[in-house]
C-alpha cells in the first residue's frame, strides 16, 4: 500500500520538475539577443529615386507636389536632401508658383525647404498679378506661410519689368516682392497706356 502511494505523487512530482527544466532549456536557447548597430553618419538610411510627394489642405484640394530625380535622408537628421527638386505651390487646387534647381534640403521640423544650384523660381499670371521669373544661386521657401527669401544675387521678369537685386523676401499672401539691396531695374507700369 505504502509503494502505491507513493508512485501516485511520485511520479506527477517528477514530472513536474522535468517540465520545468525543459522550460527552463528552451528559454534559454530560444532567447534573441538584439544588438544594435549605429549607422554610418555618411551613408544614407533610405534613398529613393523617381519620387512623387504630394500634400493636400483641409478641403482636400492640392497645396503642394513636390517631385525629384532621387531623395535620400542621413541618420539622425531632420533633412531630406534632394535631387533635381520641382516644388509647385498651389491654393485651392490653382497655381501659385513653381521652384526648381539642381539640388535642394528639406527641414522636417521647420517644413522649410532650401533650394541651390541654378534656382528658377517661376509665378503664373493671376487676375491681379502678372506672371513673373526669377533666376538666383539659392532660395528658401517656408512651405506653411509660402514665403520665400535669399540673401544672393537675384535676376528676375515681373510681367515687363525686369532688374537684379542683392537678395530678396517675397509674401505670397500680400503678393509682395521686397529687394532689400543694389536694384537695378527697368520697371512697367501696367495700368499706364
Amino acid at each position: 500500500m505504502m509503494k502505491k502511494w507513493r508512485a501516485g505523487w511520485l511520479f506527477p512530482l517528477v514530472l513536474a520538475v522535468a517540465l520545468g527544466g525543459l522550460s527552463a532549456w528552451l528559454d534559454r536557447i530560444s532567447e534573441v539577443t538584439v544588438e544594435e548597430t549605429a549607422l554610418n553618419p555618411n551613408e544614407p538610411k533610405y534613398q529613393m529615386e523617381g519620387i512623387t510627394g504630394k500634400r493636400y489642405d483641409e478641403q482636400g484640394m492640392l497645396k503642394e507636389n513636390l517631385t525629384a530625380s532621387k531623395a535620400w535622408q542621413l541618420p539622425n537628421k531632420d533633412e531630406i536632401e534632394f535631387q533635381s527638386p520641382d516644388l509647385e505651390i498651389f491654393n485651392a487646387g490653382s497655381p501659385l508658383y513653381q521652384v526648381t534647381s539642381k539640388n535642394a534640403h528639406y527641414n522636417t521640423e521647420t517644413r522649410k525647404i532650401y533650394f541651390e544650384n541654378d534656382v528658377i523660381m517661376t509665378k503664373a499670371a493671376d487676375a491681379q498679378r502678372p506672371a513673373g521669373v526669377l533666376k538666383t544661386s539659392r532660395i528658401m521657401i517656408d512651405t506653411q506661410t509660402r514665403n520665400a527669401q535669399t540673401d544672393a544675387l537675384v535676376t528676375f521678369q515681373y510681367g515687363q519689368s525686369t532688374g537684379t537685386a542683392n537678395g530678396l523676401t517675397y509674401n505670397e499672401e500680400q503678393g509682395l516682392l521686397n529687394l532689400p539691396s543694389r536694384v537695378k531695374a527697368t520697371i512697367y507700369d501696367p495700368k499706364q497706356p
